[in-house]
């Protein structure tokens, strides 16, 4: 149901004011008052209800032109109607009603159909002007709207075609962001302050209006020129005027030559312009060109076109051949992809690449180029053709997508290849932007058997001392690089050096974009183990490089050899075979050593034995339940309580038994395989059982973050407690260790806490190179830190442990001005009894130590002699 509309009576005489009330109740609800200061109050309750006034103009008290006055000099109310009620339609009556701001008005005697039509009439009005206010002004800041701007640009341009104008728009810079952050209404704050800006600043020559949620446009008439220090002062002003810091507002300007263009496109091309500028420091307005009109156009056809293009198969693939230097033997290819578009035909890489690196769809294609390249090989193998392996390039979008080892793996596997036929060519500079998560994803995907490669290296974004730390197996060298380094005299590039410092490493090189003798010669000199390039051969489709596999196989009478199996022997993961069946070892060991070096022993004692010797080498192992002396499943129970081995994957074979499968499986191997099997079989359980091990190890590493103290590293409270059900037996005896830095609030109120965090610190790395690594290391509070030494035997080498700690912490050098002190207290621990129990002897201890001074170390069954009582930590 509508409700009525409201309808304020201001008459004096009684019977008139209930004969309008008559009229008019049927359709209206009334509201009515006696004279002119009585209906101001009532307004001053109604007046965002009230849809129309009539008014009597002889009254008591305040008169109706009194009234009409006071009315229209009130911005909340001047907007509402008047009808004004006159004596027996007195025309100087109606003119100085006019004249005072009535709408309208009626004479009397009052007619019903006459007030009622007109009443109608004029709230009909006021609602279409409302719409009509609404549809030319933004609501938010009083600017034009978007559709009334257009229409006012239109009207300004024919009115004045000799003038010349200008359009101006702006964007602000990260608005999304202001308002995730800051709410909505700071981001409206904003908005309203660029618009009072660009009133007070523009609206003086020429039109402005709002666009959309954050861009603006004005119709200017053209300056002399447009000044960088103009638009910096107008960003500060909208700073001042939204009380906020480092926002930024970015402009464009299209000179309007054509006044036949709509304006949409004018403030589009405007925008256009506005986009070439985001995100550069400093530069606040750019003007807009027909060149960059057609950048951008092109980029977003492109756009629109990449999807499809994806699902019709028009992205190819080709292959740039890969040879070995020493023999010109070929080895391998670089998978590169081409555009070929139906209408535009071959599209350059160097265009679309980076475009789609930006919007994201690099991920896609990089999948679809995996995808053809693993069903290349696939096909060339079915049909006998030489194995080689081929590199891929992985962005650094694929870097930071949680699926990429996961789709990689289920890639090969769809396809039946080893990870080592597929080379991982990273770039260089992806390493430099967030290392640790790179390092941790390419060490996954080298363990799985793929063969890494650093692309671009010498591009200039890389250190010597960070290639150290990168899990690679191959350099590839910058083009430029190459050409650079090849054109200076032997003794003077730094070429040779980088050969040397890859074969110290135990990593290969390639040189890429070799395209003269010359450069061939001097990396063949420098010791360069591979090249590619023009000089050798242009990237090729598929189908050209099968015949040039074949044709090079014939002519150097030799079979193509794949650089992989070198490199990936220098590099593979080791698995420990142990089985008794010499004709088994010799059958499993041709698939395993693909990606594996496979060491294979017959008897239990040679397991333990291996495991002496290449233990930290190992990473799966494939254990017979049938070896003797002493038997496999024994040997399975003490490989549970191998430390070193105790993360490395177990697969148990023997012969098809439920019991047996249970209890292997129960005593902690990962996977059965029943015998007989082939090798296949084994293999696709090596595959899946290493791919649930990477994904264990990344739960494994996101529970570690979580337990880790952001200061210092060490491990939080909910880390200690987490590692310590883990403990066993074996790393008994234990001594728990609660040091407590003394003065560390002197240091923090003297010094300041930023120099307190630092001690912190600083503390924190002394007590991890004082302790072994399999030591248990947590930062309990502010002060409070704690030390779980595993085979603690010795009490004596335990307190020496604690003292050598506290001395050396008194005598570095960043602990000389206010220096602090630390004291501890230690527990020796055989895990029989809790964590909780243990926290609160080694309290007593501490207590112990800090009561005769600081800096000293205290035994917790030396408190307890003294009768020192528990004291229970806090929680």
């Amino acid at each position: 149901m509508v409700s009525q509309k409201i309808i304020l009576v201001v008459e004096d005489n009684e019977i008139n004011r209930a004969m309008l009330c008559a009229i008019l109740e049927p359709e209206y609800k009334v509201l009515e008052a006696e004279n002119g200061l009585e209906a101001l109050k009532v307004l001053n309750d109604q007046k965002d209800n009230i849809s129309l006034i009539l008014l009597d103009i002889v009254m008591p008290v305040m008169d109706g032109y009194t009234f009409l006055s006071i009315l229209k000099n009130d911005p909340s109310i001047s907007s509402i109607p008047v009808i004004v009620a006159t004596q027996n339609d007195n025309e100087a009556d109606e003119v100085a009603a006019l004249s005072h701001g009535a709408t309208d008005f009626v004479a009397k005697p009052y007619r019903p159909q006459i007030i009622l039509h007109r009443v109608a009439s004029i709230i009909s009005l006021r609602e279409n002007a409302a719409m009509v206010n609404q549809f030319r002004y933004d609501r938010l800041t009083g600017l034009y709207s978007k559709e009334f701007f257009y229409r006012r640009v239109r009207e300004e341009l024919q009115a004045h075609p000799e003038q010349e104008y200008d359009m101006l728009c702006s964007n602000i810079e990260n608005f999304k962001l202001i308002n995730d952050i800051l709410g909505v209404p700071a981001g409206d704050q904003l908005l309203v302050s660029v618009a009072e800006m660009i009133q007070e600043k523009i609206a003086e020559y020429g039109i402005c209006g709002r666009l959309s949620a954050d861009q603006f446009a004005c119709l200017i008439r053209r300056p002399p020129a447009y000044s960088q220090d103009y638009f910096i002062h107008a960003n500060s002003e909208i700073n001042t005027l939204a009380n906020m810091q480092n926002v930024v507002v970015k402009w464009g300007v299209y000179v309007i030559r054509d006044k036949q263009v709509s304006v949409e496109q004018m403030c589009d091309r405007a925008l256009l312009a506005v986009r070439r500028i985001k995100g550069q420091y400093n530069i606040y307005v750019a003007a807009y060109d027909d060149t960059l009109r057609n950048k951008l156009l092109r980029e977003q056809t492109i756009t629109d076109s990449m999807e499809a293009a994806l699902e019709e198969k028009q992205f190819v693939i080709y292959l740039q051949p890969k040879f070995q230097i020493k023999d010109d033997q070929l080895v391998g290819a670089e998978a590169l992809v081409r555009w070929n578009h139906p209408k535009w035909g071959f599209q350059s890489p160097a265009e679309f690449i980076p475009l789609f690196e930006r919007n994201g769809f690099i991920t896609k294609l990089d999948q679809y180029v995996w995808d053809q390249t693993c069903a290349t090989l696939r096909r060339w193998d079915e049909a006998g053709y030489p194995q080689i392996s081929v590199s891929v390039n992985v962005s650094r979008a694929d870097i930071y997508n949680s699926d990429l080892i996961e789709f990689l793996t289920r890639t090969l596997t769809k396809y039946e290849l080893q990870p080592s036929r597929l080379h991982l060519e990273i770039t260089e500079s992806a390493y430099t932007e967030n290392p640790g998560q790179i390092i941790a994803t390419v060490q996954q995907l080298r363990t799985l058997g793929f063969v890494i490669e650093m692309d671009d290296f010498g591009s200039g974004y890389s250190s010597l001392n960070m290639l150290n730390q990168l899990p690679l197996d191959i350099l590839k060298l910058d083009m430029k690089f190459i050409q650079n380094e090849t054109a200076k005299p032997t003794n003077q590039g730094i070429l040779r050096f980088i050969m040397s410092l890859a074969r110290w490493m135990n990593l290969s090189v390639i040189a890429e974009g070799v395209e003269t003798r010359e450069q061939l010669e001097r990396l063949r000199e420098t010791g360069c183990d591979y090249v590619q390039g023009y000089y050798f051969a242009r990237p090729m489709p598929c189908d050209e490089f099968e015949k040039l596999l074949l044709q090079h196989q014939k002519q150097t009478g030799k079979t193509v050899q794949d650089d992989s199996a070198r490199i990936a022997d220098q590099q593979k993961p080791m698995l420990l075979l142990a089985d008794g069946d010499v004709r088994y070892c010799q059958a499993m060991r041709g698939i395993l050593s693909q990606q594996y070096q496979v060491q294979c022993v017959s008897d239990g004692q040679s397991v333990l034995t291996c495991l002496d010797t290449y233990a930290s080498q190992i990473r799966l192992i494939i254990l017979s339940l049938d070896l003797k002396e002493p038997a496999g499943i024994e040997v399975l129970q003490k490989l549970q309580h191998r430390i070193e081995v105790r993360d490395v994957p177990i697969i148990a074979t023997g012969c098809w038994d439920e019991q047996l499968e249970e209890t292997a499986l129960n005593i902690g191997a990962d996977d059965f395989a029943g015998k007989p099997h082939t090798p296949m079989s084994l293999w696709k359980r090596v595959q899946r059982t290493q791919s649930l091990n990477v994904l264990r190890r990344q739960e494994q590493l996101l529970r570690e973050e979580a337990n880790r103290d952001d200061l210092t590293g060490l491990l939080n409270r909910r880390g200690l407690y987490a590692v310590c059900q883990s403990l066993r037996q074996d790393d008994a005896p234990l001594a728990l260790f609660l040091f407590d830095l003394d003065n560390l609030k002197k240091v923090n109120n003297q010094l300041g806490r930023d120099q307190g965090d630092q001690r912190i610190c600083q503390f924190s790395r002394l007590l991890r190179s004082h302790f072994r690594q399999s030591d248990i290391a947590a930062r309990l509070g502010q002060d409070e830190f704690i030390v779980i030494m595993k085979k603690a035997a010795y009490k004596e080498a335990v307190l020496k442990k604690g003292r050598d700690l506290s001395q050396a912490f008194t005598e570095v050098k960043w602990n000389q001005d206010v220096p602090l002190t630390v004291s501890a207290g230690i527990a020796m621990w055989d895990l029989s009894e809790t964590l909780d129990e243990m926290l609160v002897r080694a309290d007593s201890a501490l207590k112990w130590a800090k009561s005769g001074c600081q800096n000293r170390c205290c035994l917790w069954e030396e408190a307890n002699l003294w009768g020192i009582g528990n004291k229970h930590v806090k929680m």
